[in-house]
């Protein structure tokens, strides 16, 4: 069994021990080579390389200390979305990581968690190895079924409507280890004999580009708890709040002042018709 050490990154200041907050560096957004070119980064590279696995149609830097994705990130616009591909449910171990650095069936196995899509399979449907990669457990991460199963899956058709409605989108989807103050912290709860760190949040960041070549940001952080409420929609922030958050830095390729303007707005107007 593999197990990952608490690592405490602020002091304490009394006597009454707590899980710190951490101070998050700044990340590294420098496109690593393996990328450059790759149109799923096109608007640039958030940041905490870890292991980089390019998949055929989405790219995921791989947080081998809790073993699960750093993010997950993928362009998609409608035509890709026309397939019509089954479901393969072939989950399986990434074989392009170390036995000893990757979660494995039998991590998900009677511990009251999904394995969660960060790339969802429904999005790749145009054929069968991407549906197929999708359920690597690398594009995994332990979420309540609920959760999965309900506002997370409600989420997921509502972006592929705006795709089909709007315009083409690059998307990020991610953990987060939140306290109960909503700072970021370290992950207290693990599954399965390989130490499978259990996300407190996820979040999406979405990038979409009009035929005109406008854009738009929306984000969204929403609990992996037993029984989530409300709607996506309630769960809307701003770019910047996840940047906060996560310690980030999406779509540094854009010129700033459309960068910074577009990151600062809750788009509250969602779902888009």
């Amino acid at each position: 069994m593999r197990r990952h050490a608490l690592v405490l990154t602020l002091p304490l200041l009394l006597a009454c021990a707590r899980v710190p907050t951490l101070a998050v560096p700044q990340p590294d957004t420098s496109i690593p080579a393996a990328l450059l070119g790759n149109d799923n980064v096109r608007w640039g590279y958030p940041g905490r390389r870890g292991s980089v696995l390019i998949k055929q149609h989405f790219v995921i830097p791989y947080d081998s200390r809790y073993e699960v994705p750093t993010w997950v990130t993928y362009h998609l616009t409608r035509d890709e979305l026309q397939g019509t591909e089954s479901r393969t449910n072939n989950f399986r171990p990434d074989s392009k990581l170390p036995p000893d650095q990757r979660s494995e069936l039998v991590d998900y196995r009677n511990s009251g968690y999904d394995r969660g899509h960060m790339a969802p399979a429904a999005d790749f449907k145009r054929d069968s190895a991407a549906m197929s990669e999708t359920f690597l457990l690398s594009n995994m991460a332990p979420q309540r079924p609920r959760m999965n199963r309900e506002i997370w899956a409600h989420l997921e058709d509502q972006v592929r409507a705006l795709v089909q409605a709007r315009c083409g989108i690059w998307i990020f989807t991610g953990a987060l280890y939140l306290d109960s103050l909503q700072n970021p912290t370290v992950p207290t709860d693990y599954i399965g004999p390989d130490s499978i760190a259990v996300p407190t949040h996820f979040y999406k960041v979405i990038l979409c580009e009009h035929p005109d070549g406008s854009h738009e940001m929306f984000a969204f952080v929403l609990p992996n708890s037993l029984a989530p409420q409300g709607e996506p929609r309630d769960y809307v922030v701003s770019v910047d709040r996840v940047q906060h958050l996560s310690g980030l830095d999406f779509f540094a390729v854009m010129p700033d002042s459309e960068e910074h303007s577009l990151e600062a707005v809750v788009r509250t107007s969602w779902p888009i018709p």
